[in-house]
């Protein structure tokens, strides 16, 4: 019995043996076949990546002349789509402005180093080609970055003009322009509005001195809506910092606002807006006449919106004869608009001055206020008719 235990012990082992050379045969025999694979697919890859040419980067040096502008355009205009297009050099002398296709990438080497300087009358500096060619629907995306927009004071000329959707607009200065600084619009140059949407872009991070309005969104519709205004600074604008005539779905925030000639922020049928976290220093201060705002808004009927943690002042003080309203929404422009205005501070100079005014005008308003802080104003909060004002929940 034992021998029997013994024997079948020694042919088990054998199989074992047999079982495992095979095994590794067989794995052997696997990986050379992966290898091949492998370096038959590598060989692929790269002839695929050698057969499909990168997107082009197209090289401008601004050479401070009269032809710049000349030259400028050619390159836009003979670039490939996806192509980035980089302005070198110190300054690009525009004779007159120009026009940006899309799908492109337009950058300078940074908002010191690369000046677009405007030298002649002009409706714009930068205008995108669907609004300068009168498109009936929105452009294609663009981006445009690291660089300066510096107009020359004169007519109504505006420094950025843009018909795209999902444009990104970053790091760019634009100053002294006799229009505004950057304009999203719904109409293009003919005067007539496109046909669709133009939703989905960002403006951040951008240096906007002096022009009538600082940002502006043009709307006759219910086209531009849905952008991202964040991190910018604008100030000496002559009228609003911000002004948006279709606030609808737009995030405005972190955004530093002084030295505004009219009101800081404007912002016309909010509906699922965001405007927070920003800080406003002096709005309106050298105004004798009128009323003026930190924040003004009108509200629509439907998805509700929040004015949150801004931070509103006027340092230099206020001219009596003006009245001033820190936050102020005017009226709901249909239905019921709803809305949150939570944990903003306002320090006011005067005392006509009002701290926060809700009103619905001739239609409902239903607002949560909570944890507000304001001080030195004649009126802390001032419900101007047809306005539901609770602590929230």
């Amino acid at each position: 019995m034992a021998r029997h235990r013994g024997a079948a012990g020694s042919v088990g082992q054998m199989g074992r043996h047999t079982f495992g050379r095979r095994y590794w045969r067989l794995l052997v025999g696997v990986l050379v076949v992966l290898a091949v694979a492998a370096a038959s697919w590598a060989v692929g890859w790269s002839a695929a990546r050698r057969a499909v040419p990168s997107i082009a980067t197209i090289q401008v040096t601004c050479q401070d002349r009269s032809t710049d502008a000349a030259r400028l355009q050619d390159a836009i205009d003979s670039s490939p789509v996806g192509a980035a297009i980089e302005f070198q050099g110190g300054t690009c002398l525009l004779t007159r402005g120009l026009t940006l296709l899309g799908d492109r990438t337009y950058m300078g080497g940074s908002t010191t180093g690369t000046v677009l300087r405007q030298a002649g009358s002009a409706n714009y500096v930068l205008a995108s080609s669907a609004y300068a060619d009168d498109a009936t629907s929105t452009g294609d995306p663009l981006t445009i970055r690291d660089l300066t927009v510096a107009c020359n004071g004169s007519g109504g000329t505006d420094g950025i003009i843009l018909l795209n959707w999902q444009v990104d607009v970053e790091y760019v200065d634009v100053s002294g322009c006799g229009g505004s600084g950057i304009v999203d619009t719904n109409t293009n140059a003919a005067g007539r509005p496109i046909v669709n949407t133009s939703v989905n872009s960002r403006f951040d991070n951008n240096f906007i001195t002096g022009g009538g309005y600082g940002f502006e969104v043009r709307d006759t519709g219910n086209s531009v809506t849905d952008g991202f205004l964040d991190d910018n600074e604008i100030a000496y604008s002559r009228l609003d910092a911000i002004h948006l005539q279709d606030a609808a779905g737009w995030d405005v925030s972190g955004n530093h606002l002084y030295n505004v000639g009219e009101n800081a922020i404007s912002a016309s049928r909010l509906f699922g807006t965001t405007i927070s976290d920003n800080y406003v220093e002096d709005f309106a201060a050298g105004q004798r006449s009128g009323t003026w705002y930190g924040i003004f808004g009108t509200v629509q009927d439907g998805h509700g919106s929040t004015i949150l943690g801004n931070k509103i002042f006027n340092d230099q003080g206020e001219q009596p004869g003006a009245t001033h309203v820190y936050i102020g929404i005017t009226r709901t422009n249909n239905g019921t608009g709803h809305l949150s205005v939570t944990g903003n501070v306002v320090m006011g100079d005067q005392r006509s001055d009002i701290g926060i005014l809700l009103s619905g005008g001739q239609n409902e308003l239903d607002v949560a206020t909570s944890g507000n802080q304001v001080s030195g104003v004649g009126a802390a909060r001032v419900n101007g008719g047809h306005a539901t004002v609770n602590g929230g929940s």
